[in-house]
């Protein structure tokens, strides 16, 4: 890990829906560029100040979007009841995406039921064209929901596809939620083996939870060779003892895109093991030559060349603090939600 890889990781720019990075294949092969769009998700849905922040940023790059959208909004802020506002779910798309959830916010833990009626009813298969950005919209708002969230999503679970549960998940995970903990594993097995993401919502979730189980799972991904945007960030928070000597072999065999993120996870998982355990472990797995020691000694000072804020800021997207700056790049680099 050079000083010149020492930097944050950003992804790529994507102006497409949020959706269409679910759809990207992650099984073995090239580590997609830009992450999924649970995390995505996740990120506007971690502190209510995100949105505040992002909707200054895009009016202060974009102002001729005020104008574009300003019908939308209007009927947003208007609506009679909580009923004509989930009706408008539909319109919520560039500023009044803001709008909405922020209008969604005013019926405060009473949205929950009228939203899990809602999920549950005919009007979702009447409406199954906007079928994904409804999910979106509505599992967001069941987020602010403080202590209701959980029983909801419960609630509607069955009424959700995969990609909705996925989102589900999410919301599981940041509202502390851990009698779901079971269930988000239940979910991970189901979507751990199809070709779409949707497993990277449970991954969140689990991991945000504190659940071991999180640490199987990322063993499992780095054994199956499997690609996908989040597994070294996901690795550096959650991963344990059995990740080293993948993550070496990565580091050391790896293609050139991800041999310096393998080297971050690396030294964020060292630096929750500690030097000294570490050291005995690569012990055992090579000769006690005084050569081998020495070599085992320099790569032991590679890892931990950087510190854990080092590896924070690398990985700012996967540590609440500094995640919503991604966001703001997103705006600042042209792209609109």
């Amino acid at each position: 890990m050079s000083k010149s890889e020492k930097r944050r990781r950003k992804p790529a720019k994507s102006r497409g829906h949020k959706q269409a990075a679910s759809r990207n294949q992650t099984g073995p092969g090239t580590q997609p560029s830009i992450p999924s769009a649970q995390t995505m998700w996740r990120t506007m849905h971690l502190d209510w100040q995100v949105y505040d922040k992002l909707i200054e940023t895009t009016m202060n790059l974009h102002p001729s979007l005020w104008k574009r959208d300003a019908d939308k909004i209007q009927k947003i802020e208007q609506a009679a009841d909580i009923e004509a506002v989930l009706d408008l779910a539909t319109d919520a798309i560039g500023l009044a995406s803001y709008a909405w959830p922020k209008r969604m916010r005013e019926f405060g833990p009473n949205a929950a039921n009228p939203i899990v009626a809602r999920l549950n009813s005919d009007w979702m298969h009447r409406h199954a064209k906007h079928r994904t950005a409804i999910q979106e919209h509505y599992i967001g708002a069941l987020r602010w929901c403080e202590d209701g969230a959980a029983d909801a999503l419960m609630r509607c679970w069955d009424s959700l596809d995969d990609y909705g549960r996925s989102l589900a998940c999410i919301v599981l995970g940041l509202v502390g939620a851990r009698q779901s903990a079971d269930q988000l594993w239940a979910f991970y097995r189901h979507t751990r083996s199809v070709p779409q993401d949707w497993f990277v919502g449970p991954l969140w979730a689990l991991i945000d939870l504190g659940d071991g189980r999180a640490a199987d799972a990322l063993i499992d991904a780095l054994l199956d060779k499997r690609a996908f945007y989040e597994k070294y960030g996901f690795l550096s928070r959650s991963g344990d003892a059995r990740v080293l000597l993948p993550l070496i072999s990565d580091v050391v065999r790896g293609s050139e895109a991800t041999r310096a993120d393998a080297m971050w996870a690396l030294t964020g998982v060292a630096h929750r093991l500690g030097r000294e355990g570490i050291y005995q472990m690569l012990r055992m797995d090579t000769d006690t030559s005084d050569a081998d020691n020495s070599h085992l000694d320099s790569f032991m000072d590679q890892i931990f060349q950087y510190s854990q804020k080092d590896v924070e800021e690398h990985f700012e997207l996967f540590y609440s603090s500094g995640a919503g700056s991604i966001l703001f790049q997103e705006e600042r680099q042209g792209c609109t939600h």
